[in-house]
């Protein structure tokens, strides 16, 4: 088989209101599954303050709690707000669907609002170590006392080298973490409201679909549908990931050849004959 085109595997054309249905309805589901899991450890959270009698909280409990949120909030922000070019994220492709002309609403001047919010805590937490060592400059010059400022000067510590960890954390903090989960979680669920209100429309506007069967007659309304699975090792969603993988490192260009080369299958019915 002929080579192909590595370089049309880089991005997903939007062509069609069903390609741009395509696409949202991907991040529908990615945000709808870590918004669930998010609101889990969001009641972990609850449950250990209620719990918890003494002024101090363990870092182990703590961060075991607040790193599942982070991953959760992380994935979600991903979804939703994030400029890369090689990402698809609701901020932007609601964009490209008001200018195709497939959604005429336009959104509220709070959910404008809430994903300008999530696009800067998302580029803080990706950027963060650089603005952070900037910060801690800035944080060590002013809190030099007036009477010493440009008479002295911070001084780094450049050995030995402190590697900071946290023991114990203060109970406010974990009750600040239950009332910031709050929250984002109202903004979340309003967000996702706001996808699925699109996708309808978008949905709609579709000629000669299918209609979906209810128990109580057929309707052009979107059903999302909660599928459970189980996640194997060489199954379908691994041959996405690994092809996903060689697209970006320009090594794919959909011969079968290419294809074969960026799957790896491990049989494990096979064995050798002795």
């Amino acid at each position: 088989m002929s080579g192909g085109n590595k370089q049309i595997f880089k991005q997903f054309s939007i062509n069609s209101v069903e390609d741009a249905c395509l696409v949202l309805g991907s991040l529908i589901s990615a945000v709808s599954a870590n918004l669930d899991k998010y609101r889990e450890y969001a009641k972990e959270a609850t449950e250990l303050l209620k719990n918890t009698d003494d002024e101090y909280i363990p870092s182990k409990e703590y961060d075991n709690i607040n790193d599942k949120l982070l991953f959760r909030q992380r994935e979600i922000l991903k979804f939703t707000a994030d400029h890369q070019k090689s990402s698809f994220s609701y901020i932007d492709l609601r964009k490209t669907i008001v200018k195709k002309q497939y959604v005429s609403s336009t959104l509220s001047d709070e959910i404008s609002g809430i994903l300008n919010e999530f696009l800067d805590v998302r580029n803080w937490s990706f950027h963060n170590p650089q603005s952070i060592l900037v910060a801690s400059k800035e944080a060590a010059e002013k809190n030099i006392p007036d009477e010493l400022k440009g008479v002295v000067k911070p001084i780094p510590q450049l050995n030995p080298v402190m590697i900071q960890k946290t023991e114990k954390y203060e109970l406010v903090m974990l009750a600040s973490l239950v009332i910031h989960t709050e929250q984002r979680i109202e903004q979340f669920e309003k967000i996702l409201v706001s996808m699925k209100n699109d996708y309808q429309e978008m949905y709609d506007s579709i000629s000669g679909k299918l209609l979906s069967i209810t128990p109580t007659d057929l309707s052009s309304k979107v059903q999302f549908v909660e599928v459970y699975r189980t996640t194997g090792l060489t199954d379908y969603q691994s041959d996405i990931t690994q092809v996903s993988m060689a697209i970006q490192k320009s090594k794919y260009d959909g011969t079968d050849e290419k294809f074969n080369e960026a799957v790896v299958r491990m049989n494990l019915d096979d064995s050798s004959d002795e």
